[in-house]
């Protein structure tokens, strides 16, 4: 590797270099994040061995100027995609969709609830009182970082909240983001942040900030990372390179998601290859592409003059999507885009000559959004014997498990959703006259 100049990092930045901390708390998450790679290091093996194929960043030294490797997938669940649950979910919720192909049932099933939102990537949406989509919002920021945000800097942690989803909460109490302390309520100094507080757990409130679904976490990401360096062999001997056999011997991740088994095959391959392999800092999960391409604003309503979507439609809030790090996305026809009888265009107005409907689901979107990881390497390592593969077995969390949640999750939601006639009015949710929406 000679001409390579190699150095630690100074610290680990926050996901997407967002300038949310304090330095003091910069440096406190940093230490969390190297506390976090250190811990699955000497985890290692499952024989007693560390890992010797995955390094901390800030302990090892590595060339910090090289492309790295980004493994992306689609941000759609792969679950809900497949037909055959589809029918399942159809089945349980006892829900008749006479009207629609599997395309508007896998949509439908997806926006329904923020559990089965298991790629890395979640959404909530608010509608017109007409049922027109005004906003729809796709964040994957991890539970962790938010969490640490609001342990540290609590006031500035709800600010944010409140700035990142204006004006839908600009009159919302702080208390409505904790749970209170039963015994001394008004004690801020004892309320404990609730990270499924009602303005982030719904699909349908158009409010969101972090990810909320079980499996959607940083240290998940660390975890299959880590876990992918390990070289497998069958009983035979033969080297496991199928991504499916991989993440069922290794036992990290969900073989049916869409992101786990790329992480996964993507790291291994890394690793066969005699590097030892990290997370590029920051480490996070980004939203890596958006691709609008086959996206056209219907302005008539006829299909038969479309336009190209308005400036501004699309807005990445946080993260640089320029660098394949994107955080944070809000969609939403600009104010002042009005259709001939003067009524304010929305994101339902959006045509896609692809699938040839209109955007009625937020999750026709998250189709086109690619979500991923970057990796780095330290070239020319040893590689380490691969390790045989314990008992077959299937992955710790199967889509039965979530169905009496999504079942419970559908049903509530098949009443009218919390709608608006503009963003710019004055009521928000959480009112009174929403209170049988929630």
């Amino acid at each position: 590797m000679a001409g390579i100049h190699a150095e630690t990092l100074p610290s680990f930045s926050p996901p997407g270099n967002v300038d949310d901390l304090s330095p003091q708390n910069r440096t406190g998450w940093s230490t969390s994040m190297s506390d976090w790679i250190d811990l699955e290091i000497q985890r290692g093996t499952g024989s007693g061995s560390p890992l010797t194929q995955f390094f901390n960043g800030t302990v090892t030294a590595y060339n910090q100027n090289q492309a790295g490797a980004t493994i992306t997938w689609t941000g759609f669940p792969n679950k809900v995609r497949l037909f055959y649950i589809l029918q399942l979910v159809l089945t349980i919720t006892k829900i008749a969709i006479a009207e629609g192909d599997d395309d508007v049932r896998r949509w439908r099933a997806a926006d329904a609830t923020r559990d089965v939102q298991d790629e890395y990537l979640e959404w909530s949406l608010i509608r017109n009182n007409a049922g027109n989509i005004v906003r729809v919002v796709f964040t994957c920021e991890g539970p962790e970082y938010w969490n640490f945000f609001v342990a540290k800097e609590r006031d500035g942690a709800v600010e944010t909240i409140k700035s990142l989803n204006q004006p839908l909460l600009d009159d919302v109490p702080k208390s409505s983001f904790f749970w209170p302390n039963q015994s001394d309520p008004s004690n801020e100094s004892k309320w404990i942040y609730n990270p499924r507080n009602q303005y982030n757990n719904s699909t349908a409130s158009g409010t969101i900030t972090h990810l909320v679904q079980g499996a959607n976490t940083l240290r998940a990401e660390i975890n299959i990372a880590a876990q992918a360096t390990i070289l497998r062999k069958t009983a035979s001997g033969n080297p496991v390179t199928n991504s499916d056999r991989l993440i069922r011997c290794s036992g990290f991740g969900d073989p049916d998601r869409n992101s786990d088994p790329r992480i996964g095959y993507g790291i291994n391959q890394l690793a066969s290859q005699g590097n030892a392999v990290s997370l590029k800092d920051p480490v996070a999960i980004y939203i890596t592409d958006l691709d609008t391409g086959t996206l056209k604003l219907d302005r008539y309503g006829d299909t038969s003059r479309l336009e190209d979507i308005p400036e501004g439609t699309f807005t990445f809030q946080r993260g640089d999507i320029t660098k394949q790090q994107g955080l944070r996305l809000r969609v939403q026809i600009p104010d002042g885009e009005k259709a001939p009888d003067g009524r304010q265009l929305t994101v339902s107005d959006i045509y896609d000559t692809k699938t040839q409907r209109h955007i009625d689901f937020g999750a026709q979107i998250a189709d086109y959004i690619k979500v991923g990881v970057h990796g780095v390497v330290i070239g020319g390592v040893q590689v380490a014997p691969r390790e045989f593969c314990p008992p077959f077995d299937t992955a710790n969390t199967s889509f039965m498990d979530m169905v009496p949640q999504l079942k419970a999750a559908i049903t509530k939601q098949a009443s009218p959703h919390n709608r608006v006639t503009n963003l710019n009015m004055p009521r928000k949710i959480g009112t009174k006259a929403d209170a049988g929406h929630k």
